[in-house]
């Protein structure tokens, strides 16, 4: 097949000349792949390593070198302190919080903090901890509820009595208006406006 690909190749005289219109590549280290069937490749590097024979590097062991004293203090007094182990409290998901102040809220006497911290995988501790800080936060949003409530109401009757005042006075300028034109006597202003500078029409 490469004797054939060889008599179909143009001769290297053709490809030097420059055609029209095209433009010359300076890199000299453009070949034809063509150009290297003929070399022998070898591809034997890789076998003992492909195979498994060549060893593999052996992994280091531990250091020889004994443990310095206050390392040795260190995992005594770790020991000590954890018999069991190194074993953190667990975080719970926010889900898993609603879900354990869920159960307890539904029926506090079959779900205690005991059977809660059973299920949940906590301590105790944290259980009631988490229960307290949901009761307090509860109680804190509905104080400031009931605040912004009373707050709310306090506005609502302040701009009702202003209203009433407001409409008391106009009804109370008016019937002045009224009397002050009968009796000829002048009356006192209402809304910037004096009762002589009104204009009556007939």
């Amino acid at each position: 097949m490469f004797s054939v690909l060889r008599a179909l190749r143009p001769s290297s005289s053709m490809l030097r000349a420059p055609i029209a219109g095209s433009v010359r590549c300076s890199s000299r280290s453009a070949r034809s792949i063509l150009d290297d069937d003929d070399t022998p490749v070898d591809l034997s590097e890789d076998n003992d390593a492909v195979d498994g024979i060549r060893p593999r590097a052996a992994r280091s062991g531990p250091p020889l070198t004994p443990t310095p004293a206050a390392w040795q203090a260190h995992r005594a007094t770790l020991k000590q302190s954890f018999p069991g182990g190194w074993n953190p409290p667990r975080k719970l998901s926010r889900d898993a919080m609603d879900g354990l102040r869920a159960l307890h809220a539904a029926d506090p006497a079959r779900f205690p903090t005991r059977v809660l911290a059973e299920r949940f995988r906590v301590s105790p501790e944290a259980d009631r901890a988490k229960l307290r800080a949901r009761e307090a936060q509860r109680k804190h949003k509905d104080r400031s509820l009931g605040a912004l409530r009373e707050r709310l109401e306090a506005q609502r009757v302040l701009a009702s009595r202003s209203d009433a005042k407001a409409a008391m006075r106009r009804e109370w300028g008016l019937m002045e208006d009224a009397e002050g034109a009968d009796a000829g006597a002048e009356s006192i202003p209402t809304r910037g406006i004096h009762a002589r500078d009104k204009l009556e029409f007939e």
